[in-house]
C-alpha cells in the first residue's frame, strides 16, 4: 500500500475512516468466500492468516507515515524559525536602510543651503575680481615702462572681456591680479634707479638715468655738456594715458645731485625737485 503523498512531499498519517475501511474491507474478503462456497477449513485459515497479514502491513504503514510526518513537521519548523529569523533581519535592515535615506535626505539639504550660500559668495567673488582687475588694467597705463615689461606676462592675462573671464577660474583670475598689483605697489613704495632711452627732439635718442619716486614723479638726467658734466634733464609724471615727459634741461645739475644722493656718491642733503600732480 503506497502512502497518501502531500503536495510538498511529505506523507500524511491516513485518516482512521480509512483505516476502519480497510479492514472491514479485508475482513468481508474471506467471509464472502465462505457464503459462497463451501465451509473449508484450510481455505479459512488461509484467509485469515492473509487478512492478519494485510492488517499488519495497514499498521506498518500507519506507523511509517505517521513517523515521516513527525520528521517532516520537525524541517517544518525548523525551517519556520529560520524564515523568521530571516524576516527579522531584514526587517532591522529596513529599518536601518529608512534611517539611512532620511539622515541621506537631511544631509542632501545641508549641501544645497551650503551650495546655495558658496554660490552668493561666488557671485560676490566675482564682483570683486572684475573690479580689481579694471581697477589692475587702469593701474597699469600709469606703470612706468620698466614696471609694466616686468609684469607683461602676468599682465596679459587680464581678462578684459565677458569672453575672457569666462575661459578663467576665480583662483586663475585672483592669482593674476595679484600678480600684477605685488609688483605695482612695491614699486609705489619705493625711489628706484631706472636706466632708460630718451628720445630728443632732433630724432635722435640718448641713455639717461631715471630716477622714479613711487608711481607719481620721475626725473631724468643725461647727456654730456663741454664740461662733461649732464645738459640734459626733465620730469615725468604719470597720467591716466601714460607717463607724460616734460623736457627742463635747467634742472640737470639738481636731479644728478639727487642720483649721487641715492648712490651713496654724496652725502645727504635736501634737494629740491619739482612736483607736479594730473
Amino acid at each position: 500500500m503506497e502512502p497518501i503523498q502531500r503536495p510538498n512531499g511529505l506523507a500524511r498519517p491516513l485518516p482512521s475512516v480509512v483505516i476502519v475501511a480497510l479492514l472491514a474491507a479485508l475482513s468481508a474478503a474471506p467471509l464472502a468466500a465462505q457464503a459462497s462456497a463451501p465451509q473449508d477449513p484450510a481455505a479459512l485459515q488461509k484467509a485469515i492468516r492473509s487478512a492478519h497479514a494485510e492488517y499488519a502491513l495497514a499498521r506498518r504503514t500507519i506507523s511509517e507515515e505517521r513517523e515521516a510526518w513527525r520528521r517532516g513537521k520537525q524541517t517544518l519548523e525548523t525551517q519556520i524559525q529560520v524564515l523568521r529569523g530571516e524576516l527579522g533581519s531584514f526587517t532591522t535592515r529596513i529599518e536601518e536602510a529608512r534611517r539611512s535615506i532620511a539622515a541621506t535626505d537631511a544631509k542632501f539639504g545641508e549641501l544645497d543651503t551650503e551650495k546655495a550660500r558658496l554660490q552668493q559668495v561666488s557671485s560676490l567673488l566675482e564682483q570683486r575680481i572684475t573690479r580689481l582687475e579694471q581697477r589692475a588694467l587702469a593701474l597699469l597705463k600709469r606703470a612706468p615702462a620698466p614696471l609694466a615689461a616686468a609684469v607683461r606676462p602676468i599682465s596679459q592675462r587680464l581678462p578684459e572681456t565677458d569672453e575672457q573671464r569666462g575661459r578663467l577660474s576665480l583662483s586663475e583670475r585672483y592669482q593674476n591680479v595679484i600678480g600684477v598689483l605685488n609688483p605695482i605697489d612695491k614699486w609705489n613704495r619705493e625711489v628706484r634707479l631706472e636706466n632708460e632711452r630718451r628720445d630728443l627732439p632732433n630724432g635722435t635718442s640718448v641713455s639717461v638715468t631715471v630716477l622714479y619716486v613711487g608711481l607719481a614723479q620721475a626725473y631724468y638726467v643725461g647727456g654730456k655738456g663741454p664740461d662733461g658734466a649732464p645738459n640734459l634733464a626733465g620730469v615725468g609724471t604719470a597720467t591716466a594715458d601714460g607717463w607724460r615727459w616734460t623736457q627742463q634741461n635747467d634742472l640737470a645739475e639738481t636731479v644728478q645731485t639727487a642720483v649721487s644722493i641715492y648712490r651713496n656718491e654724496q652725502l645727504a642733503r635736501l634737494v629740491q625737485l619739482p612736483v607736479s600732480i594730473l
